[in-house]
């Protein structure tokens, strides 16, 4: 039976970590995803690695008072993990919003099927793209490995130092924001320059009928400048999706 216990507690104990990363994780952690999958994924990658991870594992505690501060210990280091990808996601819907206003589309929406929210139309094709491109470029595999790796940095049931993860998160929503508006760069530049030339032409030519053509005129074209520019600004992020991923991998 104390053999049972141990193994109990240590599966308990990884499972907290890891099921908090899945949870927040990009691709393991979307809202359309079933919960029940998310639950077998985070028990199937728990019995998968408690082999090899059990070794690192504290003493089951005296009674469960010892024990409640570690299980919280572990859930708050997954936390951080997962939302430092979590926040590179959060870069495509700044894209999206940047885009859509700059474009004339700002005030067409649709429901996020990632966020589970109304949001800009952009936001929430780029969200999905991302999505993909996480799957195809194998990064969902990636954030199983950094969450197993996190345990030769913070070994289960010690504390995070609190500077470095105020650190990263900070770096992450910094990192986020900046790689939103280099996607959208594109379009922010097409539209300073398209709505220049339309002041002059409304200046110099004031029976032009400027408003009834600069609508259309703006939505087509910042599809194109969009659609031109999205390939670059996508793999972009995918590349520090990807060195965000790795922060915690030693391998």
């Amino acid at each position: 039976m104390d053999w049972l216990n141990q193994y109990a507690w240590i599966g308990a104990l990884l499972f907290a970590r890891l099921g908090a990363v899945l949870m927040l994780a990009p691709g393991w952690g979307e809202q359309v995803a079933p919960p029940t999958m998310r639950l077998g994924v985070a028990v199937l990658v728990t019995a998968t690695m408690a082999p090899a991870l059990a070794a690192n594992a504290p003493p089951l505690p005296a009674d469960i008072t010892g024990a409640i501060p570690m299980i919280i210990t572990e859930i708050i280091i997954g936390l951080i993990l997962g939302l430092g990808a979590r926040l590179m996601m959060s870069a495509l819907q700044v894209a999206g919003a940047t885009v859509g206003i700059a474009s004339g589309l700002g005030f067409a929406q649709q429901v996020d099927p990632i966020a589970s929210q109304p949001a800009a139309i952009f936001s929430g094709f780029f969200s999905m793209m991302g999505v993909v491109l996480l799957m195809s470029a194998g990064l969902h595999r990636v954030m199983i490995e950094a969450a197993a790796d996190s345990y030769a940095i913070f070994p289960p049931g010690a504390l995070p130092p609190i500077g470095d993860a105020s650190t990263f998160v900070v770096d992450a929503v910094s990192s986020s924001f900046r790689l939103g508006i280099q996607i959208a760069a594109p379009v922010l530049i097409f539209s300073l320059v398209f709505n220049v030339a339309l002041g002059l032409v409304s200046r110099l030519i004031p029976q032009v009928q400027i408003f009834m053509t600069a609508m259309p005129l703006s939505v087509m074209l910042g599809l194109a400048v969009t659609a031109l520019g999205l390939g670059g600004g996508m793999m972009v992020w995918l590349q520090e999706m990807d060195r965000q991923m790795h922060i915690f991998t030693v391998r």
